[in-house]
């Protein structure tokens, strides 16, 4: 059973990079993302991964922090507006990507077929990632999934 909870949030904004890609290949190709990323020397800390804009099975992904409005905007990042409402807050535990990717496999084809009484509320969620564990197997991870209530 996926452990999760229904929260609402406050719109947010994000700063951060992206890039195309495809769902058949992502879970191969999104870690690969993260290691040239890390090479970067980046000022981005990378709390959020952040699919947007599913078209069919293209969407971009982002590489983001929190934006800070009195903070300047790196060079080569740019900001993204997320909205306010309800999320589905799932917790993803143990070594990355594995973890992750095995919590978002069974939202998509587990737990939202069998939602009810709620719908997605756009194209678009969120990894959440904390702080490094210090073993691999006690790492935390979030997945957002934005929702509303049915007939709203």
């Amino acid at each position: 059973m996926l452990d999760y909870r229904i929260v609402k949030k406050a719109p947010f904004t994000v700063v951060g990079v992206h890039r195309p890609f495809n769902a058949d290949t992502s879970y191969r190709e999104i870690p690969k993302y993260w290691q040239e990323w890390a090479t970067w020397n980046s000022p981005i800390k990378g709390m959020f991964g952040l699919c947007m804009d599913m078209e069919g099975k293209d969407f971009d992904y982002w590489i983001a922090d929190n934006y800070v409005p009195w903070e300047e905007i790196p060079e080569g990042c740019e900001t993204l507006q997320i909205p306010g409402g309800l999320w589905a807050e799932f917790i993803c535990r143990g070594p990355l990507p594995g973890a992750l990717q095995d919590v978002n496999t069974r939202i998509w084809s587990e737990w939202l077929p069998n939602l009810k009484g709620y719908a997605l509320a756009g194209n678009y969620n969120l990894e959440v990632y904390a702080p490094p564990a210090e073993k691999p197997e006690d790492t935390l991870s979030y997945i957002w999934v934005p929702l509303k209530k049915v007939g709203e």
